[in-house]
């Protein structure tokens, strides 16, 4: 369930950033700032980037920010970041307003979440009324509730 593992202090909106290794340092900061993740967290993902491209950018306006356990998460936890202006990871890249960013401790115990991300980032709608929320408070209540109505459906 997203409840287990999102706080609401874990959720911004920002009207823009500069460029996509902002945009990763940003979406990962009050995991930083709260022990769930070490500094070398972001910088692993960064690295990973340079070599490989960004893999981690699904579809247009998502992108799912995460490493590899061993490259410093401490404790497992989600945050959220909405863009109003949208970013690209790649000169040719999709531009991108939602970025959440997970914290997992192993490949397993995140599973669930990741199955109730998948089914948002696949609802147009539902994604569009995510990105279009007025506070950082609706973005997380409207996260809660999309949780609670799949966990209510399966």
């Amino acid at each position: 369930m997203i409840l287990d593992m999102l706080k609401k202090e874990n959720v911004q909106i920002l009207d823009h950033v500069d460029d996509w290794k902002e945009a990763i340092t940003v979406s990962l900061r009050s995991l930083e700032e709260q022990g769930y993740v070490t500094p070398d967290y972001a910088k692993g993902i960064i690295d990973i980037t340079n070599e490989m491209g960004p893999y981690y950018v699904l579809t247009d306006d998502v992108a799912l920010i995460h490493g590899r356990p061993e490259t410093g998460v401490l404790k497992k936890q989600l945050a959220v970041t909405v863009l109003r202006k949208p970013i690209k990871f790649s000169e040719d890249g999709k531009p991108v307003r939602l970025l959440v960013a997970l914290a997992a401790t192993d490949s397993e115990s995140h599973m669930s979440v990741i199955q109730t991300l998948a089914q948002l980032f696949m609802d147009e709608e539902a994604l569009k009324e995510l990105i279009q929320a007025e506070t950082a408070e609706d973005v997380y209540e409207y996260l809660l509730e999309f949780d609670r109505k799949v966990q209510e459906n399966s």
